[in-house]
């Protein structure tokens, strides 16, 4: 046996003659199937030679080396990945911009129709106004009351709506017709945000609507009172914007602003005749002294 004592291993032919190497079969050793005989006698895969190297078998690799992560390919999943995001985020974009353009275009609209809208208002306001002054001037003349007090009138006029006029010499009221006058004033009255308390003394009212259940008092400035009992005065409160000088369109037409005048040039004219008859009974009777005198 060519033993290598230097290195510790049987040289490459004693290894080949001892694998090689075929016992006489005894007569009890013959076997059964020669081909498993023969698989016996072919040398095992991964038994070494002198060398080294494995006599036959397959091919190994490296003993404990791990495949490594493969940088290349992840950047490949990242950018890709990066670049669908951006895609969606684009799509969305584009689909975001899509709705807002539809939304300005809706609120652009929107804005012309409400130009359109006030413009018909301005136009409906105007008429009802026109309307409403031809309706006040086509009211008759204010009738003159028999009393100067106002607390005293109010017991007298129960019989619907009325409106009544205060001047420094007298009181003078109409009696509104059914209808849109009359609806105009009922909406003043039921407009209960615009009544609050206010601050100060009673106002000097100049205009009084008569309701049947209530008298309400307007003086300048958007003041005036509410008695529910028909009283003619009670607490300042605020009132409703436009109602003084709606309830002044009713004595505003000419026939009432002249029977006005004609009013005030009478009182003036009882005044002249009247200080004229005191001078003429002061003339007699200075004459009459001087007679006697005489």
């Amino acid at each position: 046996m060519d033993y290598n004592e230097r290195n510790g291993s049987y040289s490459d032919d004693e290894l080949l003659s001892r694998f090689s190497r075929t016992e006489p079969a005894g007569t009890g050793d013959i076997p059964d199937d020669p081909a498993s005989s023969q698989r016996d006698r072919v040398p095992r895969p991964g038994i070494r030679m002198a060398s080294g190297r494995p006599m036959r078998g397959k091919k190994q690799g490296p003993a404990g080396r791990k495949s490594g992560l493969n940088y290349r390919a992840a950047l490949c999943g990242a950018v890709l990945a990066f670049f669908v995001i951006a895609l969606l985020f684009f799509g969305l974009f584009m689909s975001r911009g899509g709705k807002i353009k539809d939304l300005n275009g809706q609120i652009d609209t929107l804005n012309q129709d409400k130009q359109a809208l006030s413009a018909q208002v301005t136009s409906l306001q105007q008429q009802i106004d026109t309307l409403t002054a031809s309706m006040t001037s086509a009211l008759p003349d204010a009738t003159v009351a028999d009393t100067n007090t106002i607390a005293d009138l109010i017991p007298q006029l129960t019989d619907g709506v009325y409106v009544v006029q205060s001047t420094a010499s007298q009181l003078r009221y109409l009696k509104a017709p059914d209808g849109y006058l009359t609806d105009k004033l009922g909406e003043y009255r039921d407009n209960a945000s615009a009544y609050a308390a206010a601050q100060g003394d009673a106002p000097i009212c100049t205009y009084y609507v008569l309701f049947t259940d209530r008298v309400i008092g307007l003086a300048e400035g958007n003041v005036g009172f509410v008695s529910t009992d028909r009283a003619a005065t009670g607490s300042t409160v605020t009132t409703p914007d436009g109602f003084y000088d709606f309830v002044a369109s009713f004595f505003n037409n000419s026939s009432n602003t002249a029977a006005s005048g004609r009013s005030s040039d009478n009182s003036s004219d009882s005044s002249g005749d009247s200080s004229a008859s005191d001078n003429s009974s002061d003339s007699s009777a200075s004459s009459a002294s001087a007679d006697a005198n005489a």
